[in-house]
Formats: C-alpha cells, sequence, structure tokens
C-alpha cells in the first residue's frame, strides 16, 4: 500500500453497508486522499456493517460534516434524498476515480460520482453528480448520464445515449447509439435497449421490452 501524503484530503464514504469496505479496498491507495470513516444515516446490525473504517452516525449536525469530503458507495438510487439533504447542510462532495480507468479530457465527471476500476469513458461525455458507475463499464462519446444514476458493472453504453436521472442499468446491459433512457427507469441486467424507454419504467430482454410502468426508481 502506498503511503499517503501529509497533504492527503480526508474522504467520507456515506452509506455504512458492507460495500463501503469494497469501495475503501478500492480505492484506500488513490493518492491525495486518505479515507477515514464511514457515514450511516441508519442503524443496521453488526454482521451488515463495514468493518475497514469507524462508523460515524449522521447526527444532523454541522461537525460531522467538518470531517471530510464525502462520496456515496450506496446502490440504490434513492439516495438521491439522503445527498441532497447533506448538500443543503453545505456537505462537500468528492469525485473519486479509481487509477486503472480511462476517461477521456474532454469528457465531465460531477461532484459526487465514483468511478471503480476498468471503466472507460468516451470523449465528450456528461457524468452528472452523484452517479455510480461499476467495474469495466463502457461508456461511449457524448453521452449524458444524469444525476443519482447507478450503472452496475461490465454496462456498454454506446454514443450519444441520454440517460435520465435516478436511473437504474443493471449488470451487463448493452445499450445501443442515440437511445433516450427516462428518469427513475431501470435497465435488467444483460437486456439490450434498442429503442427510448420511458421514464419510471422497468425494461428486460434482448431486444429490451417493458415489463411495468411507474416502477422506478429503486
Amino acid at each position: 500500500m502506498t503511503s499517503e501524503p501529509a497533504t492527503a484530503t480526508p474522504v467520507l464514504i456515506a452509506g455504512a453497508t458492507t460495500y463501503a469496505d469494497v469501495v475503501i479496498d478500492s480505492f484506500e491507495a488513490v493518492p491525495g486522499i486518505k479515507i477515514t470513516a464511514v457515514l450511516s444515516n441508519q442503524e443496521l446490525p453488526p454482521e451488515e456493517q463495514p468493518g475497514l473504517r469507524p462508523v460515524l452516525q449522521d447526527d444532523g449536525t454541522p461537525d460531522i460534516l467538518r470531517q471530510g469530503r464525502i462520496v456515496c458507495a450506496l446502490g440504490t438510487t434513492k439516495r438521491r434524498k439522503w445527498l441532497s439533504g447533506l448538500a443543503e447542510r453545505g456537505a462537500d462532495f468528492t469525485t473519486l476515480v479509481h487509477p486503472a480507468c480511462t476517461v477521456a479530457s474532454r469528457s465531465t465527471l460531477g461532484g459526487g460520482c465514483l468511478v471503480d476500476a476498468g471503466t472507460i469513458i468516451a470523449g465528450f461525455a456528461d457524468i452528472q453528480p452523484h452517479v455510480r458507475i461499476g467495474r469495466g463499464v463502457r461508456i461511449g462519446h457524448h453521452t449524458t448520464i444524469g444525476s443519482f444514476s447507478t450503472i452496475h458493472p461490465g454496462c456498454v453504453i454506446s454514443g450519444h445515449v441520454h440517460i435520465g436521472e435516478q436511473v437504474t442499468i443493471g449488470t451487463g446491459a448493452v445499450l445501443i447509439d442515440r437511445v433516450r433512457i427516462g428518469e427513475g427507469a431501470v435497465i435488467a441486467a444483460g437486456s439490450v435497449v434498442t429503442k427510448n424507454v420511458p421514464a419510471f419504467s422497468i425494461v428486460r430482454g434482448n431486444p429490451a421490452r417493458v415489463l411495468r410502468r411507474s416502477y422506478g426508481p429503486v
């Protein structure tokens, strides 16, 4: 493990689930940061809590937000409510990009994004705040991903795709060029999306078809 520089930025991982340990394991050696604790907004049994860092309870006081910049490890797109509340209280968010990623210089990442190992983001993509991107995702050029969306590992998102806010895209899904995914939609794992997806619907299959409407976000 690399040693932390004296100027390392303290970081809190929001979301006290065992996946927080996975994030810490992946990102703790990233230069310039020091993951100091996990921030929780709910009570969890001990077996479901992370163990690599202390767990701090979000008690609503300003003091908790002074302990570091925040990035969220939660997969649920309903994290929007908590993170928006933290922002209103003055939280300072950071974006973590694993060193084993390739992000084009003309693409943008909003505050609070978490991009895991092996991801490639092509040129002119716009990744808006608080998007979580899993391992080995491929994101095409001129693609937009809305805030609080979750892209699970192994997805392939082609060029000129527009993804709304609070969208969930399951593991290994493929989105062809120029499709539009409505706000709050859910793309089931392994689906191949060949046409636009209505907001707040769940789609599945190859080609993907609407299973339910008024479903998301999850």
